[in-house]
């Protein structure tokens, strides 16, 4: 009985579907609806080319066969389908939504089609849909290429780091390369992320750490870096000056604070206020800075950067020497602005 009403259900939906038989891409059944629709016949137990049955107006065999493998792919990345122009009864060209899903019967493997007409509004969404998508893996292409672009500079200063034999110099191009592999994480952590344009600023705060631990060697063995940064997710206009700000601080404490392989702790913390702002919280328990000493005063390329990038973040930078040093930072996310 579950059969036969399976069987009246198919072949009496209001909507037009056909079966196909996945190994072969034969078509096995179409139904009253999809007849009336395109002129063909309806039934089961049919054994038919798809490219009679669904008329696309293409002439050639890749042309069809790109049409079948679109319908594939549907199946396999479980979308919600596709629009295609085909040929009705009458011989006119139309607009069709169709919509492919996998199924068993029998223990084989089959795909069942529902096809319907599409509604100008409806096509309007549909392609406004599509074009959205299609900007979506675009910008994930363009973060792909830029953080590839980025890991090649750093290779390169990697490279050339290789032939310089002055510390101080050697310390110049090491402070690049880190600044260079910064952006480049915050690209691939752009290009991963399942939410387009925004990154999560623990798992950005963890990565680029590491790298800076492996990068200072001896310095970094016996320091303990602490974490306490919990939902946190930035777009990339306030990530990219954030990271660079990161870096410069990390990488300071790693370098200064625990000479001599002495053990200590850099704690990192960030959360939102109420008003909306966020404050990032560097902190190390190391030898510290002389009392008194104000930041505008030091003569580094690094700290001079995070003044800078504290500015452009519309922030504030409190320092504190006092057991260590604590660099506290107060901003406010960047809104993106419209390029001209």
């Amino acid at each position: 009985m579950h059969d036969d009403l399976s069987v009246q259900v198919f072949l009496r939906s209001p909507c037009g579907m056909l079966v196909l038989e996945k190994r072969t891409g034969t078509v096995v059944a179409i139904n009253l609806s999809l007849s009336k629709i395109l002129g063909c016949r309806s039934g089961l137990d049919l054994s038919l080319p798809l490219s009679a049955v669904l008329q696309t107006g293409a002439s050639s065999q890749t042309s069809r066969g790109v049409f079948e493998q679109k319908i594939r792919n549907a199946v396999m990345e479980e979308r919600d389908g596709f629009t295609q122009m085909l040929r009705d009864a009458s011989g006119i060209s139309a607009e069709y939504l169709i919509r492919p899903r996998a199924i068993n019967l029998d223990y084989r493997e089959y795909i069942l089609l529902s096809i319907s007409k599409v509604s100008d509004t409806f096509s309007s969404n549909l392609l406004m849909e599509e074009a959205l998508a299609e900007k979506e893996v675009l910008l994930r292409e363009v973060h792909h290429r830029v953080k590839n672009n980025l890991q090649v500079i750093s290779s390169l200063l990697q490279l050339q780091s290789q032939f310089v034999s002055d510390p101080k110099i050697l310390g110049y191009m090491t402070d690049s390369q880190n600044r260079v592999r910064a952006l480049a994480y915050i690209y691939e952590h752009l290009y991963r992320s399942k939410e387009l344009g925004m990154i999560d600023f623990s798992e950005y705060t963890t990565r680029i750490t590491q790298s800076l631990r492996r990068e200072y060697g001896a310095n970094a063995q016996n320091v303990a870096v602490q974490f306490d940064i919990h939902d946190v997710v930035l777009n990339p206009d306030t990530s990219v000056p954030l990271g660079l700000l990161l870096n410069e601080l990390v990488s300071n404490a790693f370098r200064h604070a625990f000479p001599d392989e002495r053990e200590g702790t850099i704690m990192i913390s960030m959360h939102p206020n109420e008003n909306g702002s966020y404050t990032l919280v560097i902190r190390d328990d190391g030898i510290g800075m002389p009392k008194g000493i104000r930041i505008e005063k030091i003569q580094s390329l690094g700290l001079l950067l995070v003044s800078s990038l504290v500015t452009q973040l519309d922030g504030t930078l409190e320092l504190k020497t006092d057991n260590g040093t604590e660099f506290r930072i107060v901003f406010n996310p960047l809104q993106y602005k419209e390029r001209e």
